[in-house]
């Protein structure tokens, strides 16, 4: 494409990015600007659809009426998480909100810091969010200038989804039922720099705009926080309480406190202490017995390390709701590998832990009839793709050692159809997405 500015380096990459790092450089000046962009599902980096998120207006209006006297360049590629940590560093190491040749007003989204995540505060805002009579700003806004914002970022706080699709057609249902969005609410985090962080809503947006609602209540909290604590707030707002909402998964939480032990801010391997109860209890609404599972299920992740992801969600590829901003779900994406690895020697499908040999049984002899109708041969092999709905559920499946079942079960089925040497693979779909999006 032809950019609209005086002289552009962009980096090359065989990668498919989620996100990179541009840089503006004013040329008469050496006045500069510095940012990060998350890319959506069919968005490219080279589009040019995105160009900047400054609030600063001599910046805006140069670009605007000077764009010839800019280099514009992309340094660096990665994942969401990654990216943001690195353009905090960048600006950190430049103290760009404090430089004058800085048109940045702030220096990134802090990841983490030294300290504990303030677990209080946490507590206290989470408390707020869902007091009526709080300080905490609240209004009205429509939901779909809301997920349309360039400056929104989205946190998927929840390890594991396998609810995801039950609650956001509840939430759904109960909305078009009232045709009405009262009682439910967006908790939005206003950084300084602008940009804002979607910490607790996401389930509650997807029903709004699958009912074809317009507004819902948003409250904001303008804060500087980290993203460690703006996690943790986000599990805050789903704890367990006399509120129904999608509860923090006992997973979920175990995993943050592994995180903060892999930092050395947590040092009790058991997670005994002060810190790491207060946590549990805070960000999780756990109580009694539930707090000792959540301390055995973060020792067995330090143990069993291959088995989680820092900061990654579960995928539930089951879900045919639509993603906040409009993108197919996982669901339709499942579908459509699935169709295109059929070929004429593989007949493909889907499966999850709640294994039904049957039905794998039963839509391949209609693609079989189908075939012999349309004069070829059926198909000799069968690959399957697993999906779970939770990582404990991925762990149990393979423990049982049941797929062997399944695989002989089907083996001697296509041999009964005349199939002489059938080949069963099974495949396991990818299990992990970003938290941040």
């Amino acid at each position: 494409m032809t950019y609209p500015f005086g002289e552009v380096k962009i980096k090359d990459t065989d990668l498919t990015p989620e996100a990179f790092i541009y840089k503006f450089t004013h040329k008469p000046t050496s006045r500069w600007y510095l940012g990060m962009h998350g890319l959506k599902e069919d968005e490219s980096h080279l589009d040019g659809a995105y160009w900047n998120s400054s609030s600063d207006e001599e910046f805006k209006e140069l670009l605007q009426t000077k764009p010839h006297e800019f280099l514009y360049e992309i340094s660096q590629y990665g994942n969401m998480e990654m990216i943001y940590k690195k353009e905090n560093e960048i600006l950190e190491s430049l103290d760009a909100a404090k430089d004058p040749m800085s048109w940045n007003k702030w220096n990134g989204i802090k990841y983490q810091s030294k300290e504990l995540p303030r677990i209080d505060l946490i507590d206290k805002l989470a408390k707020d969010a869902y007091d009526k009579d709080s300080d905490l700003e609240r209004k009205e806004e429509n939901v779909n200038e809301i997920f349309d914002d360039v400056d929104l970022i989205r946190l998927q706080v929840r390890f594991d989804t396998s609810l995801s699709s039950k609650k956001v057609g509840e939430y759904k249902n109960e909305m078009k039922s009232n045709n009405s969005t009262k009682g439910f609410t967006l908790t939005i985090v206003r950084l300084p720099g602008g940009k804002k962080v979607l910490v607790g809503g996401n389930h509650t947006g997807q029903a709004v705009i699958s009912a074809k609602l317009l507004n819902i209540e948003v409250v904001y909290i303008d804060m500087d926080l980290t993203m460690e604590e703006m996690l943790a707030l986000g599990d805050a707002l789903n704890r367990r309480t006399e509120i129904d909402r999608i509860v923090t998964a006992m997973e979920d939480t175990a995993q943050k406190l592994v995180g903060m032990y892999d930092n050395k801010k947590i040092t009790d391997d058991k997670f005994k202490d002060k810190y790491s109860t207060d946590y549990i209890k805070i960000t999780g609404g756990f109580k009694g017995n539930e707090i000792a599972k959540v301390r055995k299920a973060a020792k067995l992740l330090v143990e069993e390390r291959g088995n989680w992801k820092k900061g990654k969600s579960w995928i539930n590829w089951g879900s045919k709701e639509k993603r906040l901003n409009g993108q197919s779900s996982r669901y339709k994406e499942r579908e459509k590998m699935v169709n295109a690895e059929m070929d004429d020697n593989t007949f493909c499908c889907h499966q999850s832990s709640m294994f039904r040999t049957d039905r794998i049984c039963e839509e391949w002899v209609k693609d079989k009839d189908a075939r012999i109708k349309a004069k070829k041969k059926p198909r000799p092999n069968v690959k399957v793709y697993m999906n779970y709905s939770g990582a404990s559920v991925q762990k149990e499946y393979a423990s049982s050692q049941v797929e062997h079942v399944h695989e002989r079960i089907l083996t001697s089925f296509l041999k009964g159809e005349g199939i002489e040497n059938p080949i069963i693979i099974f495949k396991d779909l990818e299990y992990y997405e970003d938290k941040v999006s």
